[in-house]
């Protein structure tokens, strides 16, 4: 467990199954594992409908399907009208799944063969234990039938350890796959369960303790971030000066796009940043200036955006700071782009990297590995995309691959945006954000989690620290705004100190 607080462990398939064969080999049989399991779901599901209510059960063959058999006894027991249906009648087959079926038929529970006009009708809450973590790729056949008519149908679904389709180590969907409203998972999180688009397949995640020893507990795949990790941003301390408390320099604006320049600067403020500084083309120095009177502003040279003539202005201002928010509103006139490896190469401070500075980087990611100092950078799917040469539908469909080939590439600590938010950074296990909102998803609100991050790196937290805990900030401070769909970027910048000194927990969602 890392020192931070507020994480939890993610697991992976293989190492939980280990867990579970260890737990067996040392003497917990397993059937006594999968009854445990059928009954805590059963518990769950009987808790997440209304009473009496009618189920079809869909069982596969292997184990999961065993769980499933287990489940729609107990629901019987409960006076629910239950109907066991698997592909092509193929009961489980595995050596518990096998016993489990024979005392669901013994209690008058029969598996038959899916009835997809049944399920298309969208009026029994669906049982989804067709596929758990042992299968990996797209639902093929008879299973992939099952799915569709489901998902056609719009009934509600319970899914058994993970929803039928989605990768358990990856989150990816790489083809139909259940959407739950519930999935009750076993023995510990899966990384699969938290990572998007698995975190929306899975609707509500409840983990079951099914009686594996802790003692023989597996090693994290990852960790998931609550909105506790922001505990772990430290406070001013009594004695604190300006300057102590964290200087951040923006170098940032251009023409029409000094709004970002503002945004971030006073993100940065919010956050507990003690000076802020901006770098700024001097066409657009007094728009800055009037914006954010907090902020110290520099003119420097550059008309439609900033030049390399410049890179000296910057490297002084540097010298007062922490940290560097590098690229909101920078424009992506030809002449900046020197200057942007100019300051990458040349300042010996943390850096974020963000949006125009992101599209100067163009794909040479690797530029980065080279820095002085630690570097974050912060795509969003679409940025993600052009640096890795991949399409917006490739990373969306596994960004958790997506975050780690950027970080391999880069050397850098990689936050991608997005419902769940990922940091990846060298060396370290990935986090993946629990909360967030849709609050966040409007203009500017990038800029003001570049901010964030400068005045948390700024404070010397570590590159992935920060990232983490400005990732869970800025949602906290996207919930507490409180403008629900109307939620402008100001608005989640004015919400930050209440976010910091620990106001309420964020919303579901992700940052954009």
């Amino acid at each position: 467990m890392p020192t931070m607080p507020g994480m939890r462990p993610l697991f992976d398939a293989a190492a939980v199954r280990d867990a579970d064969a260890r737990a067996i080999a040392g003497g917990i049989p397993g059937e006594v594992l999968m009854e445990t399991a059928g009954t805590l779901a059963a518990r769950e599901i009987i808790a997440a409908f209304p009473p009496g209510s009618a189920a079809t059960v869909l069982v596969g063959p292997g184990n999961n399907g065993g769980d499933g058999v287990v489940v729609a006894r107990h629901l019987a027991a409960a006076g629910w009208d239950v109907r066991v249906q698997a592909p092509g009648g193929r009961e489980p087959e595995t050596p518990d799944g096998a016993l489990m079926t024979a005392r669901a038929i013994e209690a008058g529970i029969a598996v038959g063969e899916v009835d997809l006009d049944d399920l298309r009708s969208g009026t029994r809450v669906i049982v989804d234990a067709l596929l758990g973590t042992g299968t990996a790729g797209a639902p093929r056949g008879g299973v992939a039938e099952a799915v569709e008519a489901v998902r056609a149908s719009g009934a509600p679904v319970a899914a058994l350890d993970m929803p039928t389709g989605v990768d358990a180590d990856s989150g990816a969907a790489p083809g139909p796959a259940m959407r739950a409203d519930l999935t009750v998972t076993f023995a510990a999180d899966k990384v699969g369960l938290r990572v998007a688009p698995g975190r929306e397949m899975a609707g509500r995640v409840v983990v079951a303790d099914i009686g594996i020893p802790r003692e023989i507990r597996p090693e994290p795949a990852a960790w998931l971030a609550t909105d506790g990790v922001i505990a772990a941003i430290p406070p001013r301390r009594a004695d604190d000066d300006k300057y102590r408390a964290g200087g951040v320099l923006a170098v940032a604006g251009a023409p029409g796009l000094s709004g970002a320049a503002r945004l971030s600067t006073r993100a940065a403020l919010r956050s507990g940043a003690g000076i802020v500084v901006a770098c700024v083309p001097q066409s657009v120095r007094a728009e800055v200036a009037i914006g954010t009177p907090e902020v110290m502003v520099t003119g420097v040279a550059g008309d439609d955006g900033m030049s390399p003539a410049a890179v000296d202005a910057i490297m002084v201002q540097a010298a007062r700071v922490g940290a560097v928010v590098l690229g909101p509103g920078l424009g992506r006139e030809g002449v900046t782009s020197p200057l942007v490896r100019a300051v990458l190469a040349g300042i010996a401070l943390p850096v974020v990297l963000d949006a125009d500075g992101l599209w100067h980087l163009g794909d040479d990611l690797a530029a980065l590995r080279s820095r002085p100092a630690p570097t974050v950078i912060t795509p969003h799917a679409g940025e993600a995309a052009r640096l890795l040469g991949a399409t917006r539908e490739e990373v969306e469909a596994g960004r958790l691959a997506a975050a780690r080939e950027l970080c391999a590439r880069s050397g850098a600590a990689i936050l991608l945006k997005g419902p769940g938010t990922i940091v990846c950074a060298p060396g370290e296990l990935p986090m993946v954000l629990e909360g967030g909102t849709s609050a966040l998803a409007t203009a500017g609100s990038g800029d003001v989690l570049s901010g964030v991050i400068g005045a948390l790196l700024a404070r010397g937290m570590e590159a992935a620290g920060a990232a983490i805990c400005a990732a869970a900030l800025h949602a906290r401070a996207g919930a507490l705004a409180g403008r629900g769909d109307g939620t402008i970027a100001t608005d989640i910048i004015e919400a930050l100190p209440a976010a910091l000194a620990g106001g309420g927990p964020g919303a579901d969602g992700g940052t954009t």
